[in-house]
């Protein structure tokens, strides 16, 4: 082990990589949803007196196209890659509480700018932003519903951006890149259907924290 991470560090590994125009890998993703809220006033409500969000561990997969630009500078498209995420919202009633699942199986695509610094050995950090889409294959907004039947729901379509930084490893046949990113949605992603668990809230913004790691 220790002889391996020593020939890591002690000699360069795919040192003409970054010169390719272009180049291919994947993504494995661990992520963690949630939905930002923006209330009504609640408090005044007769019979839900507030609403919380509960998050979830999720799970990514998905593919790489990274395209050069120069030394430093590179475009990222990310897709497709699947996301598998979970959120529930518990109701506070006077006489206890209510859950409600907010499931969803996001495809997205991701247009990115990625900026490297100057490599060390078989190194390199970098940070990363740019704009997303995302469908959401598990949306309940024709789901049946009812004020026995609770469901809240997110429209299919959303647009948003991301941010992020990681790190560039580079071995003797592929590259490892750990990355932390955060991405978050434009507009009012909830779909109103006239009942109390909607009318309670005037906005839901899903937000996802994404740890990841790719294969190049």
């Amino acid at each position: 082990m220790a002889l391996s991470v020593f020939k890591l560090f002690a000699q360069p590994n795919l040192e003409q990589y970054d010169l390719k125009p272009i180049h291919f890998g994947f993504t494995l993703a661990a992520n963690s949803g949630r939905l930002l809220l923006d209330m009504t006033n609640t408090y005044q409500n007769d019979t839900i007196k507030n609403v919380t969000v509960k998050n979830f561990p999720g799970i990514g997969l998905g593919a790489i196209t990274n395209v050069r630009l120069g030394e430093y500078w590179d475009i990222r498209l990310m897709a497709p890659v699947i996301s598998f995420v979970q959120r529930n919202l518990v109701y506070d009633y006077p006489s206890g509480k209510k859950e409600v699942k907010i499931e969803s199986a996001y495809c997205d695509a991701s247009l990115l700018i990625k900026y490297k610094s100057m490599r060390r050995k078989n190194a390199r950090v970098y940070v990363i932003g740019g704009g997303r889409m995302s469908y959401d294959f598990a949306s309940t907004i024709n789901k049946n519903r009812g004020l026995q039947n609770p469901v809240v729901s997110l429209v299919p379509f959303t647009y948003g951006w991301e941010a992020g930084f990681g790190l560039d490893v580079y071995f003797e046949y592929f590259k490892f890149s750990p990355e932390v990113k955060i991405c978050n949605t434009f507009g009012n992603a909830m779909y109103k259907d006239g009942y109390i668990f909607t009318d309670v809230i005037q906005n839901i913004s899903p937000q996802l924290i994404q740890f990841s790691l790719h294969f190049e």
